[in-house]
């Protein structure tokens, strides 16, 4: 039958008839990994969502749902990290630490970086890499002599989206 068992709590514990230690309760194995799988539950960080594509038994994304490490990826290999920085106005090391997921851009950063990302990949569609930044940097016509950039700071990305259909389309201002 073994020692008489009693309850700390939900925990079952044997009154263990030990000379050593008179009398003392002590935790079963059972409760004992119980307890243990619980605390390194509690310290485990959960996925948000599966990555797409990933199998069901694949790799989890851990993190925000919008990514911010794969805009940040594809922004920085796409224009590169100095550039990237500028355009945000962060410093230099910050789109690394976002790419490697070691930080999540701030709320005044975020929605750019959304932005940005939507914009880039707008860009790609009709004109090489190497002009983009230009692009982005340069004064425009379509948005009265301002710097795409700062309009989509400043004012979102609608006129900037705007700008790149009148370019797609080939109009001139």
């Amino acid at each position: 039958m073994g020692a008489p068992k009693r309850f700390v709590g939900r925990y079952p514990v044997s009154v263990a008839p030990n000379p050593k230690t008179p009398k003392a309760a002590t935790r079963t194995v059972a409760a004992t990994r119980t307890v243990a799988a619980t605390k390194a539950a509690r310290h485990q960080v959960k996925p948000v969502r599966a990555t797409p594509g990933a199998s069901a038994g694949g790799p989890a994304q851990v993190g925000p749902a919008w990514q911010p490490s794969r805009r940040a990826e594809f922004l920085v290999d796409t224009l590169g990290n100095k550039l990237i920085a500028s355009l945000l106005r962060v410093t230099e090391s910050q789109p690394s630490r976002w790419r490697r997921a070691e930080e999540v851009p701030s709320p005044r950063v975020a929605p750019v970086l959304v932005d940005l990302d939507h914009i880039v990949g707008r860009l790609l569609l009709i004109w090489d890499k190497s002009v983009i930044g230009d692009w982005l940097t340069g004064a425009n016509a379509f948005l009265d002599g301002a710097r795409p950039i700062d309009v989509l700071v400043s004012r979102g990305s609608t006129e900037v989206i705007e700008a790149i259909e009148a370019e797609t389309a080939g109009a001139y201002a």
